[in-house]
């Protein structure tokens, strides 16, 4: 059943954690047992010609459930939260209308909450804009342009730095793109993204691992991945144009770094290992922040963990 009775609402599963936690596997799992497509909700796993790096489900995984959003993007395409949050509106109303289950799987938090909570994003303010603050400034001082903050969007001018203008311009600028787009100041479209208000009947689940687990994880990932192909990956993806999203892919940088001789093997799986843990933190602090979430313990590394982490949530979806 993909639809709660006495609502409008479409059901959507969201099955979110940190990476290495073993999202993937545990989202096919469910997907299977309860006539699911999968829609990928990882900034980078969109990519198509980064496979590796990204960590994107295999070809046997990819086959045994329907997956979307997945290796779908050249690496020259821009790839944001808004974009996400329409592509992914598209497909789950597409999974739904063929009477399946939509099950959104991944560990980017922003835009797993920029869809579920119907963020309404502003368009990106145009360097008139830009000029018409930055003038304000310079003209008439730091001041007006905080009573100009106020009149748009009071919450925002009580937190900034008066003091940095290149912030205050910012603020200003996503004010009133905010205010023009849906009549809102940023703050409360900041409020509903954070908000239980979804244009979906959610159930959402969190995959939990212990800290050290989850580092133990990452390491053999990083490992894994450098013997497999990512070095390859990435120095042919340097042959064409790759978007400035695309290069935000943990390991990009780092093994361009170690291609063109800056840095050694050795500390170029040590760097990623590092930003890698630092991502996975950033992700259970979004999780803590996410509305009605369940978590579900991973803990341990027998093969029936997968199984009954996916059987808690069949059964929690019934």
């Amino acid at each position: 059943m993909n639809k709660k009775q006495g609502t409008s609402k479409i059901r959507v599963i969201a099955i979110f954690g940190p990476t290495a936690v073993g999202k993937s596997r545990v989202a096919v799992e469910v997907s299977r047992a309860a006539g699911g497509e999968i829609v990928s909700a990882d900034s980078m796993q969109v990519y198509s010609g980064l496979s590796i790096l990204t960590d994107q489900p295999p070809a046997e995984m990819l086959a045994e459930a329907p997956h979307h959003l997945v290796a779908s993007l050249a690496l020259s395409e821009e790839y944001s939260a808004a974009r996400f949050a329409h592509e992914a509106a598209i497909v789950i109303r597409d999974i739904y209308g063929r009477g399946n289950l939509p099950l959104l799987v991944g560990g980017t938090g922003l835009y797993i909450r920029a869809l579920l909570g119907g963020f309404g994003f502003a368009g990106r303010p145009g360097a008139s804009t830009r000029k018409k603050w930055s003038d304000l400034i310079d003209k008439q001082g730091t001041e007006t342009a905080i009573l100009e903050l106020e009149r748009l969007d009071p919450a925002s001018a009580n937190k900034i730095d008066s003091k940095n203008p290149r912030r205050l311009v910012r603020a200003l600028e996503a004010a009133e793109a905010a205010a023009e787009k849906s009549g809102k100041t940023i703050s409360a479209e900041r409020h509903r993204l954070w908000s239980s208000d979804s244009p979906y009947e959610v159930a959402s689940f969190g995959l939990m691992r212990p800290r050290e687990e989850i580092y133990r994880l990452i390491d053999e990932r990083v490992e894994s991945m450098l013997a497999a192909g990512a070095i390859e990956e990435v120095r042919a993806a340097r042959q064409g144009h790759v978007s400035d999203t695309a290069t935000q892919a943990i390991g990009f940088r780092e093994i361009g770094d170690y291609l063109d001789g800056k840095i050694t093997l050795e500390d170029t799986a040590a760097v990623i290992k590092q930003k890698s843990r630092r991502y996975a933190k950033r992700q259970l602090t979004w999780m803590r922040k996410m509305p009605d979430i369940v978590r579900i313990d991973l803990a341990g590394s027998d093969a029936g963990v997968t199984v009954r982490a996916a059987a808690a949530i069949i059964d929690l979806i019934k």
